[in-house]
């Protein structure tokens, strides 16, 4: 990294931090090194503990921090932390790749006050970072929740044919009777009927999912795309989860989603 090339990832670092500080958040930074008791360990965790740099020592294991919202979540928890909104800064290291992370959560089930810390997000991308959002999708993850069984949902064969709309594969896997592929079956524009017709109970869900879908269109997002069959990148969304493209860009410059903490939650982050 040239001198010009670190200078300019410590500004664009600092004028994040500055940019949400005005705008009322509350800034956080946390220790690189997280340390957890075993006994205490939950769901989200142990599935993170599968990615992570980890290591034991006595009766505590220690892990780099590879996500920040459940590094956050803990914190608040712990330390009885009462901001509604947080901006934060920072490396996460995976098995495969480091990364620098600028976020921002909020702690709040109201979903305008979700919608408002989107779209603060946005206007930073585009304003501050010169960034061209071209392409939003968001989903919602109870929709393969109720197609799928728990089982099947956690069957990686099942969740790679998904991720790749292998229909041959997946009818092998599932059967050709398979609600899943039934809704493969429907042209995209079609999958949100075809799941009201089918099941009327995830209407709400749906309806939320369209609302979120509209926001993203009133941001001047290229080309916002509702999918059905997305399944989510963090195992802790507990509704909305989106991806943001930049233009000719085939992975996210960021992504965020619904979570549950002492309360509901949403967070969106931006990856350098």
């Amino acid at each position: 990294m040239t001198n010009e090339s670190l200078l300019a990832k410590k500004q664009r670092e600092m004028g994040f931090l500055h940019h949400f500080h005005h705008l009322g958040y509350d800034l956080i930074d946390l220790g690189v090194v997280e340390k957890f008791e075993w006994t205490q360990l939950s769901h989200d965790d142990l599935h993170l503990m599968l990615n992570r740099h980890k290591w034991q020592s006595g009766d505590n294991l220690f892990a780099l921090r590879s996500d920040w919202t459940n590094a956050i979540v803990r914190y608040r928890k712990q330390y009885h932390l009462r901001a509604d909104k947080i901006a934060y800064s920072g490396p996460v290291y995976s098995l495969l790749k480091e990364r620098h992370q600028l976020g921002v959560e909020t702690f709040t089930d109201s979903i305008p006050k979700q919608i408002e810390v989107l779209g603060d997000m946005i206007t930073f991308m585009e304003k501050e970072l010169d960034l061209s959002l071209s392409v939003a999708v968001v989903s919602h993850n109870k929709l393969l929740k109720k197609i799928l069984s728990p089982r099947e949902l956690e069957d990686p064969s099942v969740r790679k044919f998904i991720c790749e709309r292998n229909q041959d594969a997946l009818k092998h896997r599932l059967g050709a009777d398979h609600p899943l592929i039934g809704l493969m079956d429907q042209a995209p524009t079609e999958q949100a009927g075809y799941l009201k017709e089918h099941y009327p109970e995830l209407t709400g869900h749906l309806n939320e999912l369209a609302e979120w879908e509209a926001t993203l269109k009133s941001k001047n997002v290229d080309y916002v795309y509702a999918d059905m069959l997305a399944l989510p990148n963090q195992s802790y969304y507990k509704g909305i989860f989106i991806q943001l493209y930049g233009e000719n860009q085939t992975e996210p410059v960021a992504s965020g989603g619904q979570y549950t903490s002492s309360s509901k939650a949403f967070g969106m982050a931006i990856n350098n």
